[in-house]
């Protein structure tokens, strides 16, 4: 005879969701190695985020449809975020309505997700735009120069948007608020929460760039925590999934 099922407990969640659910999780923590790989190779993404525009500018134009495969698949990723978040909410919450500390997660994977697009879209059209006419040879040396220094100052403002505020801020918002909903409503194990909370403290890092403070660690690190804390959400789901019966 089947155990009743308990308040609470995630026994009561559906085998296909947990499936699902571990899936997208899965695919969130492995996803990032794809545009790294395109990126990475084309344009030495990320350490190309703090290249010269003299630098950078050809190297882009150069690499223009590597450039978009890459920023699309982050793109891609980027946005798959928003589905993590929510469903990881949803999962470690109770069942019924969401309560404040779950809607404040889930706001924060919104913003997150929709600054770290500012962030991409600035490569995919701004700067592609900046790249070609900065190549054309009839400009001039104070053409050049201008079309620099616009360079600069959309990376700066993108990259404040989308890597300072999205992948840092406003990630770590989530994380630590996710993980705050799995210590209380535990429906997912304690380590889940403990270890959410280091990796939302790790993501947010980075994002005392905006305060003129020099970050302990780089983006790629602070990221890879949070990749690992998805991997393993996303292997408790498939696991608790495949111990049910269909």
């Amino acid at each position: 005879m089947a155990p009743p099922e308990i308040p609470g407990s995630d026994r009561t969640i559906p085998r296909s969701l947990l499936l699902a659910a571990g899936g997208i999780l899965l695919l969130q923590g492995l996803g990032i190695f794809a545009p790294m790989a395109v990126l990475g190779g084309a344009i030495q993404w990320p350490d190309s985020l703090d290249f010269r525009p003299a630098q950078m500018l050809p190297l882009l134009r150069e690499q223009l449809d590597s450039v978009r495969l890459g920023y699309g698949l982050y793109l891609g990723y980027s946005l798959l975020f928003l589905v993590s978040g929510v469903l990881t909410v949803r999962l470690a919450a109770r069942p019924g309505p969401l309560g404040a500390l779950a809607l404040i997660a889930i706001g924060a994977a919104a913003a997150s997700a929709l600054a770290r697009t500012i962030g991409i879209v600035r490569w995919l059209t701004g700067s592609a735009a900046l790249a070609e006419a900065h190549a054309d040879p009839s400009l001039s040396a104070e053409g050049r120069a201008a079309i620099e220094t616009m360079q600069s100052a959309i990376n700066a403002w993108g990259g404040a948007i989308g890597e300072s505020l999205g992948v840092a801020a406003f990630a770590a918002i989530w994380a630590v608020a996710a993980s705050l909903v799995i210590l209380r409503d535990r429906r997912l194990p304690a380590w889940a929460g403990v270890t959410g909370l280091f990796a939302g403290v790790l993501v947010a890092l980075p994002g005392l760039e905006l305060f003129g403070i020099a970050p302990p660690v780089s983006i790629v690190v602070s990221t890879t925590g949070i990749q690992l804390w998805f991997m393993a959400l996303g292997v408790l789901f498939v696991r608790r999934a495949l111990e049910r019966p269909a």
